[in-house]
């Protein structure tokens, strides 16, 4: 472990030394929401960011993305209880990552890393696991959610004309999405969250340093 910690610091230091551009952006576009209950079905959301990449000569980059994400999804987890789930959350993901030529005016960029994810909502609708905990809860507020979760994501897309990006997205959660408290009171195996996103960006590059 301490031998990856020296090498990532190694890494950024060459990344914020060397000559690089930056490129400051904001995407948006949907999501597709869930969590690994076998049973669980998705629905649509929505999401936005504001994203900072400080890009090397040679087409590598690290990037800083604040994102906001709405989505929801239905789960019937006992027949015949079903429960509606609704989450907002706030996203800070470091991903590192690399661009390159795709044709005129186009680059193909691929990056991954971790995000550390807050839940600043999280509400279910109707009986969960057979029991009735009333029209609206708060998960949060019975102890049977985090608040704070880890992420692992990766983003694969296409910059246009040097300003507007197409991209999809996929984030999993790397830890278990409820307390332990949950699981041992509803007695189900324990479930990891993710999201698909779809979006569309703007950005522009500041010429580089010399």
């Amino acid at each position: 472990m301490k031998k990856l910690m020296i090498l990532a610091f190694a890494l950024l230091a060459g990344v914020f030394t060397a000559n690089a551009q930056i490129s400051i952006g904001a995407n948006s576009g949907g999501v597709l929401g869930g969590d690994t209950n076998k049973n669980a079905t998705f629905a649509p959301g929505y999401f936005g960011e504001l994203q900072v990449r400080y890009i090397m000569n040679n087409g590598t980059y690290a990037s800083f993305a604040p994102r906001f994400e709405s989505s929801s999804y239905k789960s019937k987890a006992t027949s015949p209880d079903t429960f509606y789930y609704y989450t907002n959350s706030m996203e800070f993901p470091i991903h590192f990552g690399l661009t390159r030529p795709a044709g005129d005016n186009i680059n193909f960029f691929f990056d991954l890393g971790p995000s550390m994810r807050w839940v600043m909502t999280n509400d279910w609708y109707g009986p969960v696991y057979g029991v009735n905990l009333g029209d609206k809860i708060h998960p949060k507020d019975l102890g049977y959610n985090k608040l704070f979760n880890c992420d692992l994501g990766v983003t694969v897309g296409l910059e246009v004309w040097n300003h507007m990006k197409l991209f999809a997205g996929f984030d999993y959660g790397l830890l278990p999405e409820n307390t332990k408290a949950f699981y041992e009171n509803f007695e189900v195996d324990p479930t990891h969250s993710f999201s698909v996103r779809l979006g569309v960006g703007y950005f522009f590059t500041f010429k580089k340093r010399h």
